[in-house]
């Protein structure tokens, strides 16, 4: 976890140093379009991929000169979008937001079964992290990351909800119960909405969501909001302790999205990209509208600091998998 935070610091270092030494833009030569650009999301429309999508297709669009097409390719947690991708000419023309489940999660959960490896992608930038909040049912007596642990360990019966297995916010869970000492069973749920039903009908205790839902039904008093997983505490939830300042010292896990292109893509057309995604993630509109969706903005991750960090991922995930014993689906 330190060096997936040193990875995003050193690269914020990167992009400043980078603006202050910029050449103009009409001095370099530089890969651009001459037809629309598809840009693959591998959840349906509503969620933070494909707001992501849809925030940063427009203005991608206009820096490259050709329209971007957001194409939602939902199913198995990313997987078929990623699939897809991985199959695409590498010619510039599709590219692709991943996450976590789809670009790390899969190759330790199911290596056999996932139909693309590591290799398949060039990763092209870190776009945007966001942070996770532990909330629980308000009959759950707990208000803390300490009470909730006593309370586990004193209700066998009790349990979690998550959208499927092995998704990051599964694994997040798991990763936070094993630092805590106790066991929770997870209940699976088809789609995040059929959880939140569920945690608010008292039939499971606890889930782990992101920022934008949590914060929600906290502020409308439906959940009890107990901990946030990043290292920061989250704007949108000033008043939550992250589970650092709560005895789980270095616990930062988020949810992240980034830029990917199938591999072999040339690199002025990576390179293409990730300037042009620069220009869109430093730009004060975007920052702005991340920030309301709770969302951070992440600057300056070039290719090969983004390979090690889902280098880094993945290692951080495959543990959390072989100590929970998560088996895939």
């Amino acid at each position: 976890m330190i060096q997936r935070r040193t990875l995003i610091a050193h690269a914020a270092l990167a992009a400043s140093a980078a603006l202050l030494g910029a050449v103009p833009a009409h001095a370099q030569q530089a890969w651009k379009p001459d037809r629309p650009v598809k840009l693959l999301v591998g959840f349906a429309p509503g969620g933070s991929a494909d707001t992501l999508a849809r925030l940063i297709a427009e203005p991608l669009g206009q820096k490259l000169g050709q329209p971007v097409v957001v194409d939602n390719v939902p199913g198995a947690g990313g997987n078929i979008m990623a699939g897809r991708l991985a199959t695409s000419a590498a010619d510039g023309y599709t590219l692709g937001i991943g996450a976590a489940g789809s670009m790390a999660i899969t190759f330790e959960l199911n290596p056999k079964g996932t139909p693309y490896k590591p290799e398949s992608f060039v990763p092209v930038t870190l776009l945007a992290v966001q942070p996770n909040v532990v909330i629980v049912n308000k009959s759950v007596p707990a208000n803390n990351i300490a009470e909730l642990k006593d309370y586990i360990a004193r209700t066998p019966s009790a349990s979690y909800g998550i959208a499927g297995i092995g998704i990051s916010n599964h694994l997040i869970a798991e990763a936070m119960l094993a630092r805590m000492g106790v066991k929770m069973p997870a209940v699976p749920y088809k789609g995040a909405a059929p959880v939140i039903t569920d945690l608010l009908g008292g039939h499971i205790a606890m889930t782990m969501d992101n920022i934008t839902t949590a914060a929600q039904l906290a502020k409308e008093g439906k959940v009890k909001a107990l901990g946030v997983t990043t290292a920061k505490r989250a704007p949108q939830l000033p008043d939550v302790p992250t589970l650092q300042e709560q005895g789980l010292k270095d616990f930062d896990m988020p949810t992240w999205q980034g830029l990917f292109l199938p591999a072999g893509t040339p690199a002025p057309v990576v390179a293409a990209y990730y300037a042009a995604a620069q220009e869109i993630l430093q730009g004060p509109a975007t920052r702005e509208k991340m920030a309301h969706l709770g969302s951070q903005p992440v600057v300056g991750m070039k290719s090969a600091q983004f390979t090690a960090y889902l280098e880094a991922e993945r290692k951080q995930w495959a543990a959390t998998i072989k100590a929970a014993n998560i088996q895939p689906q």
